[in-house]
């Protein structure tokens, strides 16, 4: 019987595929075989050529610390041969921890049937639907947390928390925003990219209290925008974003230190702003149809799309180059931010400190003190706050003033009176001189002090003025 193998009569023909590949065809028409014919693609990487094996060897490199952003589409820096499940068995690791937590200090984990639990859920589904979690709903796990704090937590991964002490002081719009600034951090991978301090720090570039501060501000500002287009994708009015932070004004005080969040007033303008640019994608309580193409781009942000090259054929000199990018990016958006709050700081302390200066100190005064006073005088070349008292006769009095951070006493003694009003003698610990007061409808004492420099009535240093208390 004659055999059926076509080895005999193969013809191969050999073609250049470009960048060290080769496809071998078999053009021969077998006698008796019953297989078709035979493809080979040859894909040894060794045939790369050196350009190609150092691009292959840089895309390994960039793959191993960094990640595509979810939000940008380009590559950021993050841990070193990271894996998404271990992002998630960290994220759960620390949710667990605060759950834990929380039961140790007789705190409720409400059950899903809770009416509170309800009204987060369907805050989240619709979220979760508008996000960039729309397709991955089943990595959203999260918790709602019977305390009393204004708070909510996002831990990575697809894991956060709420506390009833945030929910019973927001509508659902505002619930809403605080729920998608949570996501936001868990879709930007803020937990992560923490690492790039760790790498600036590891190159013996060891980042400032004040720069790790103004990381996380940063990634802040950006979780609020995505927030923002989450909101009103999912049908909640995103202006709900500044209204949380309208309703909780803080004082100068807020600008004094380095800050990890933006402060309140800044942060709702910000917000307020955003929305106004996003209101047209905002259908009240109904998820926007266009929710994929708006992730996309839209005015806060916009996914750099674009056809990737294969490693060993450029793709890993564009990875590193975003890498670099990123990294490059990063430091000077962290550095504009700590520059603008270290402006601000000075500028808050200086406000704060003059507004000390300018405060009464706070005295206890005793009852034989009957005439007492606030207001203010001229010592030292400044003005500052004053508190006196007289004795019912004005015959003595004493006064207390801010002077170096410090409260000063000065000691008053009645010497007569003129035209111009009551005069006295003063001293404090760092002079003497004459004071002489009026008293005025308004139940204040007002007049000028001076300061002995061997003239008859001194030096003047300016007002004193009190007022009755």
């Amino acid at each position: 019987m004659q055999s059926c193998n076509a080895e005999t009569s193969k013809k191969l023909k050999t073609y250049d595929m470009g960048y060290g590949q080769t496809l071998t065809v078999d053009v021969s028409k077998p006698t008796h075989s019953h297989s078709s014919n035979v493809v080979n693609v040859n894909e040894n990487k060794d045939e790369l050529g050196f350009w190609g094996k150092t691009d292959r060897f840089l895309g390994q490199i960039a793959d191993g610390i960094s990640k595509k952003d979810s939000i940008t589409g380009l590559r950021t820096l993050d841990k070193p041969f990271h894996n998404e499940k271990d992002y998630r068995k960290q994220g759960e690791k620390t949710f667990n921890l605060i759950l834990n937590k929380a039961k140790k200090q007789n705190a409720r984990i409400l059950s899903k049937t809770n009416p509170q639990f309800v009204r987060v859920k369907n805050i989240v589904d619709r979220l979760v639907y508008a996000s960039h979690y729309r397709k991955h709903k089943d990595k959203v796990k999260y918790a709602v947390i019977d305390i009393n704090e204004f708070q909510a937590l996002a831990f990575g991964g697809g894991y956060f928390v709420v506390f009833t002490g945030l929910m019973n002081q927001t509508n659902d719009d505002e619930l809403a925003y605080v729920i998608a600034h949570e996501l936001a951090h868990n879709t930007a991978g803020h937990i992560e990219e923490k690492f790039f301090l760790t790498l600036k720090d590891i190159f013996g570039d060891k980042p400032s209290t004040g720069y790790v501060t103004s990381f996380t501000n940063i990634m802040e500002q950006e979780a609020d925008r995505i927030a923002i287009i989450y909101t009103a994708l999912a049908g909640f009015d995103p202006r709900g974003g500044a209204t949380i932070w309208e309703k909780r004004p803080q004082g100068i005080e807020q600008y004094a230190f380095y800050r990890s969040h933006p402060a309140n007033d800044q942060r709702a303008r910000a917000v307020r702003y955003a929305s106004s640019k996003i209101m047209k994608y905002y259908k009240k309580g109904i998820v926007n149809p266009n929710v994929e193409k708006i992730l996309q781009c839209n005015e806060l942000f916009c996914k750099k799309g674009r056809n990737r090259l294969a490693d060993g054929k450029g793709g890993g000199v564009l990875k590193t180059l975003e890498v670099i990018a990123d990294a490059v990016v990063k430091n000077k958006a962290i550095k504009r931010e700590k520059k603008l709050q270290e402006q601000e700081i000075a500028q808050s302390r200086n406000i704060i400190a003059n507004k000390r200066l300018l405060t009464p100190p706070n005295i206890n005064w005793q009852n034989d003190w009957n005439l007492r006073y606030q207001g203010s005088i001229n010592r030292h070349n400044q003005k500052a706050g004053v508190n006196f008292a007289f004795t019912q006769n004005l015959s003595q009095g004493q006064f207390y003033y801010n002077f170096n951070n410090k409260i000063e006493q000065g000691n008053i003694v009645f010497t007569g009176t003129n035209q111009h009003g009551y005069w006295f003698k003063w001293n404090d610990n760092y002079g003497h001189g004459n004071l002489q007061l009026r008293e005025y409808t308004d139940g204040s004492l007002r007049g000028l002090i001076y300061i002995d420099d061997g003239t008859m009535l001194g030096r003047k240093l300016g007002d004193f003025i009190g007022f009755k208390k």
